[in-house]
């Protein structure tokens, strides 16, 4: 374009000036940015190609690590990997030792912690001890109570923490297993698919029949055990005879048993614990008392003598467990009052605090403190038999005027209440109204069994004998190998 500029100047002549034109540098300036335009949307020399390449390739899914490195290969270079690999998160490494798991990763392993309930501990310390973050910690808890109440746990009980540990990584908890008894166990698992599982577990257990015999030298506790009898079993025999025996005064050296008995194994063949007696004989006294467990056809189980007559009584002779005959009944020289006078029970010495049972099936007639009875209970029998019960420290719960008790229900504790020199019971047995000697009162049995369940009955009995005959004499060095 030409431009022209004028002069007014009187003495100057009008002249014009020639620019030079920019539309080639603004024309060149526009190639220039298409061109890095083409660049930066694909296309270059090889566009088409490029632009078809990069719409067939998907999206690569960010995965933090969790995908399976072979398939994921062609997708993601060894720099991007690796940086996904530096920022994985508790989560993720979490999720990375399960997919391992799946796969069977080498380089994961299993580290369990066996911890024993100490006084004072609770589930909570517990976890957060070993190492559990406290919200997890909360979560695992909350999920057990699905299946036990954690404020149960007690000391001594058994608790077994499962991680799962790989390298460069923090323990991931993998489950917890509480152990409650010999057959029964609670678990907390995590779960892929559901998270944290709680379930009740229980161990079946499988029996053999087993016979112990042995003369008693110094105690029937020593004799038994020297045969291979396990505690739990001596301790029935001692209750199915507490009706026609007097542990305390009755047993003398020379004294012999017999006795058999299940014992509960589990799936090695090892012992776990004693099960049910099923036969045993005392000889006592000059007495032979065989016994016999077996079961009605109306589903009630007891033991039975030898003429299918219940051992189970009215009245049981000792309603307390290893207690120590101080006194009988009788007259004799009151230890506080000072002058003799009569007896009217039995006196049995033991701890503060031993259970007293109920002598047989009733009803509480009177439960306080009574005179120089100090605490008190008298019970209502059947064929007009009362038993009575002094010198208690407490009563059980639930004993109360009119309450009704079982035979061999605790209902009192050992004390020295009233006029007492000791911790003991004072034990009376009342019939129609009169006194009699605890130690030699004779009731009734609580069945016999008649006619055809007679005749069943006599069968067992056979069959048990001849088990027993068939079996080897046990010692406890036999049982424990």
């Amino acid at each position: 374009m030409n431009y022209y500029v004028p002069s007014y100047r009187k003495s100057s002549n009008i002249s014009f000036k020639r620019r030079r034109s920019r539309k080639p540098l603004l024309f060149a300036a526009l190639l220039l940015i298409l061109a890095v335009s083409l660049l930066m949307s694909g296309f270059g020399p090889k566009g088409s190609d490029g632009q078809q390449n990069s719409a067939q390739k998907p999206d690569v899914p960010v995965t933090g690590g969790l995908s399976n490195p072979k398939s994921s290969e062609s997708y993601v270079n060894a720099p991007e990997k690796a940086a996904a690999d530096e920022t994985l998160s508790a989560s993720s490494a979490e999720a990375l030792l399960l997919e391992k798991t799946q796969s069977h990763e080498p380089g994961l392993s299993l580290e369990e912690r066996t911890i024993t309930v100490s006084s004072g501990d609770t589930l909570m310390a517990i976890l957060v001890r070993e190492g559990l973050a406290r919200s997890e910690a909360h979560a695992l808890i909350t999920r057990l109570q699905e299946v036990f109440n954690p404020r149960r746990i007690r000391q001594g009980h058994e608790l077994t923490l499962a991680f799962e540990t790989l390298a460069d990584h923090d323990p991931v908890f993998h489950n917890l297993n509480l152990k409650l008894g010999v057959t029964r166990s609670v678990e907390v698992a995590r779960c892929s698919e559901n998270g944290l599982v709680a379930r009740e577990l229980t161990r079946e257990l499988g029996s053999r029949p087993v016979r112990a015999e042995a003369e008693i030298s110094s105690s029937l506790y020593n004799a038994a055990v020297n045969a291979g009898m396990p505690v739990e079993v001596l301790m029935q025999m001692i209750r199915a005879y507490s009706f026609d025996v007097d542990f305390q005064r009755d047993i003398r050296p020379g004294d012999s048993f017999q006795v058999l008995f299940e014992e509960q194994i589990d799936d090695n063949g090892q012992f776990v614990r004693g099960g049910s007696v099923l036969y045993a004989s005392l000889s006592t006294r000059g007495r032979n008392l065989p016994i016999y467990r077996y079961q009605t056809s109306d589903g009630e189980v007891d033991f039975f003598n030898d003429r299918g007559q219940s051992v189970r009584k009215t009245l049981m002779v000792t309603p307390i467990d290893g207690a120590r005959l101080t006194s009988g009944y009788g007259k004799r020289r009151h230890p506080i009052l000072g002058y003799s006078r009569m007896h009217q029970g039995l006196d049995f010495a033991a701890p503060t605090g031993t259970p007293i049972m109920a002598a047989g099936d009733g009803v509480v007639e009177f439960a306080g403190r009574k005179g120089n009875y100090g605490n008190y209970i008298r019970l209502r029998h059947p064929n007009e038999y009362h038993t009575v019960y002094a010198h208690m420290s407490r009563f059980a719960s639930g004993i109360r005027q009119g309450a009704r008790v079982k035979q061999g229900e605790t209902i009192g504790y050992v004390g020295s209440t009233g006029m007492s020199t000791g911790p003991h019971l004072h034990y009376e047995v009342h019939h129609r109204g009169r006194h009699v000697n605890p130690a030699t009162v004779d009731t009734p049995p609580g069945r016999t069994l008649k006619g055809d369940e007679l005749e069943r009955f006599m069968s067992a009995r056979k069959d048990l004998e001849t088990l027993f005959a068939s079996l080897e004499k046990r010692d406890k060095l036999a049982r424990l190998e």
